[in-house]
């Protein structure tokens, strides 16, 4: 069931977490007939507050205001409004549905089973629990068998295997076939929100209702990598092949661009719903409660679909969350998007108690830096044993000094030649002696100095790492981003890729070259602007840090022209048969995202019985856009138009993955419509005499009138599309 969320009267406020318990505490007293305001630091005040409202689908206490959300208020709800200043209720706001949610269909990556069924979902993120044994991350409702007609659970889904990459719908296959590899393991724990919510129930949130589920990897069978798939290597049903990125930590999410990957629509990018996430905690998706975020993309190209539940979302190499549902909505500016609910990974990983590592506790220690390390304190042993040595080598000189002065003190009695030629003999060993000492003092000095540059290799004193940058597609103001050391400065330079050569014509067709540099954050991630122009780009990036600059980097960036979004208008959705039958009102509808002078062509695809097929081909506008105008000409028997009718409209340049613009309408009675009856009769309109008698004939030409007056867009091209039906026959 489609769902739209949000009116365009969303108000923003700040941030902040909602937990329930606690005492209440009532609000200072105002005027007897004013409004209080709700303390909304007690959980219990705000618990008391929600148990009023029906049909609660959302909400939040956020900077010192609780904004709940409904579908449909009722007079209760609406009062709380005037009853506290600080409380605002928001209308428009409906369930979600969780992908893969009650028939178990979609997934990315794993399949699963339940009784005779099945279906799958997507690996969200691997690595190891405290014990050290390897897990996947994903989404709680993949675990859950769901009576579709009641909404309740009917146990546990089993895991299977995974899915064969290369035949999964990202890659525009149909999925579902297993690679063979065995079943992946078993559910190590589960959750999929709490208390079923059905419609007009006025169970509410709990701080645990969370969209989140372990798996227990069988290591015999499987070897988990810290990694998110990009799924340019789906063809070759290596996923593991090339990442998207390594993940090092789970965090929570900030408001910008954040990342997906899933078995339905692969690797997406898109933005965090500021407005929404300003306002709600919970959202209903499938009938419970699910504690995250919003990510917000075009209508038509989903940040996520039916089949990506579990899919990991990140941003960097941080782990932020799990696809849990989602569906169209409309934004704070009344556009139509398509909108995602992420299950946030901290909060699941908190309530859940459950924990994961990114470092395999399984490797060969010691690490390369391990290594280095080791190394060095060897050397140094070694150092100090020939220390130790040359010092013992010492002290034997030193007891045949002492022998020598016993030999001396001997001589005494003896020729002076004698003990001078004693002395001289102990001089000699003296000086024998001290070059052995200093011998030792050069070799000791020379090693402590290997060793300190050595251990300065290991703390990379010496050498500046350089930054991690892979090529990247990004499309026209779109983010390069990338990784380096913290806190530092990375220049990038770029210059328009292949073989141009200065002042010729491919040089100066080619996008321009230019310099920028960009600071990295405490954990070393950076972006910046990709060029403003289309091309393919070559760009080369250093780090500065502590006075040293690293080696470069070289990278290719692709920008691609930005797309213009698709849409389809349909005014009014809902007519009445006599203004259906009007040449000036009828239904208007506009078709944008086309190239200009692009043939586009409208179809009336299905309709009542007795209406003929029709289909009217116009040119885009220079904007991209073209205008259709739907009206019937047998104004005589307005009431034979009664029904839904179906529209699909293509453009004569789609490619094959993309899709028609479909909508619809309908023809009611002039009892149940928005108009219909005598409307417009004061101006002179033709009342059906002019259609001789019901005619099938269509009308032929432009009919720009209308749609004008309808779409204001449109200053040239257009048509008209006439439905004729036959009469209705009396029995």
């Amino acid at each position: 069931m489609q769902k739209k969320l949000v009116q365009s009267s969303l108000a923003l406020t700040a941030a902040t977490a909602l937990g329930l318990g606690g005492a209440f505490a009532a609000s200072p007293a105002v005027a007897d007939n004013g409004p209080q305001k709700l303390n909304v630091q007690s959980d219990a005040a705000v618990q008391k507050t929600l148990d009023k409202a029906s049909g609660v689908n959302a909400y939040g206490a956020k900077n010192g205001k609780l904004t709940i959300g409904v579908e449909k208020a009722d007079k209760t709800t609406k009062k709380l409004e005037q009853d506290f200043s600080n409380v605002k209720v928001v209308e428009g706001v409906k369930e979600l549905k969780a992908y893969a949610g009650n028939d178990l269909v979609g997934g990315a990556g794993y399949l699963v089973k339940a009784g005779e069924g099945g279906g799958a979902c997507s690996t969200g993120f691997s690595g190891w629990d405290a014990d050290g044994k390897p897990i996947v991350l994903t989404a709680g409702h993949c675990a859950k068998i769901i009576n579709e007609q009641s909404g309740e659970f009917e146990g546990d889904t089993t895991v299977d295997e995974t899915e064969q990459p290369s035949t999964a719908p990202a890659v525009g296959g149909e999925g579902f076939k297993q690679t063979g590899l065995g079943v992946i393991g078993s559910w190590g724990y589960n959750k999929f929100g709490g208390e079923l919510v059905p419609p007009g129930s006025d169970a509410q949130p709990n701080d645990d209702d969370i969209d989140f589920a372990v798996i227990n990897v069988d290591a015999s069978k499987y070897n988990v990598k810290t990694g998110v798939t990009d799924w340019s290597t789906a063809g070759d049903d290596d996923l593991a092949a090339k990442l998207a990125t390594d993940i090092t930590k789970v965090g929570a999410h900030s408001e910008g661009t954040v990342q997906k990957a899933g078995r339905t629509t692969g690797l997406t990018e898109n933005e965090t719903w500021t407005a929404y996430n300003e306002q709600f905690d919970f959202v209903n998706v499938s009938g419970r409660f699910v504690h995250g975020f919003g990510v917000k993309a075009p209508s038509g190209k989903p940040f996520s679909a039916p089949g990506d539940s579990g899919g990991g979302v990140f941003q960097g190499d941080t782990a932020v969350g799990v696809i849990s549902g989602g569906g169209p909505a409309e934004d704070e500016n009344g556009q139509e998007i398509d909108f995602s609910w992420v299950a946030d990974l901290d909060y699941s990983l908190e309530k859940s108690g459950q924990s994961i590592s990114f470092t395999d506790p399984n490797e060969e220690p010691p690490g390369d830096d391990e290594a280095e390390a080791d190394a060095s304190a060897a050397a140094d042993g070694e150092d100090a044993d020939a220390s130790a040595a040359a010092e013992g080598d010492d002290a034997n000189a030193s007891d045949n000094a002492d022998a020598d002065a016993k030999e001396a003190d001997a001589s005494s009695a003896a020729e002076g030649d004698d003990a001078e030629a004693s002395a001289d003999a102990d001089g000699a060993e003296a000086d024998a002696s001290a070059a052995a000492d200093g011998d030792n003092a050069d070799a000791s000095s020379s090693a402590d100095g290997k060793d300190d540059k050595a251990d300065s290799d290991a703390d990379g004193d010496e050498k500046l790492e350089a930054p991690k940058v892979g090529d990247q597609t990004v499309v026209e103001g779109g983010k390069i981003t990338g990784k380096a050391a913290p806190n530092a400065d990375v220049k990038l330079t770029w210059k328009p890729a292949g073989d141009a050569q200065a002042g010729s014509a491919q040089a100066q067709a080619a996008p321009a070259e230019g310099s920028v540099t960009v600071k990295t954050d405490a954990d070393g991630n950076f972006s910046t602007e990709a060029p403003a122009e289309a091309g393919e780009y070559a760009y080369s990036a250093t780090v500065t840090a502590n006075g040293q600059t690293s080696e470069a980097t070289n990278f290719t960036v692709t920008v691609r022209a930005a797309e213009a979004e698709r849409k389809l208008t349909v005014e009014p959705k809902e007519i009445a048969a006599s203004d259906f039958v009007k040449e000036d009102k009828g239904v208007q509808i506009t078709a944008e995202g086309f190239e200009e002078g692009e043939k586009v062509t409208l179809k009336v695809v299905d309709g009542p019985e007795g209406v003929k097929d029709y289909e009217m081909t116009q040119t885009a506008n220079a904007e991209g856009v073209v205008g259709f105008s739907i009206y019937g000409t047998s104004a005589s028997n307005p009431e034979a138009y009664l029904g839904k009718y179906d529209v699909q409209v293509t453009g004569a340049n789609d490619t094959e993955d993309e899709e028609a613009l479909t909508g619809s309408f309908q023809v009611v009675a002039d009892e149940d419509g928005n108009g219909g009856g005598n409307d417009g009769d004061d101006n002179g309109n033709d009342d059906g005499n002019g259609d001789g008698g019901g005619s099938d004939l269509p009308r032929t030409g432009a009919e720009l009138t209308g749609l004008a007056a309808g779409a204001g867009l449109l200053l040239v091209g257009g048509a008209a599309v006439v439905l004729t039906m036959r009469r209705k026959k009396n029995n």
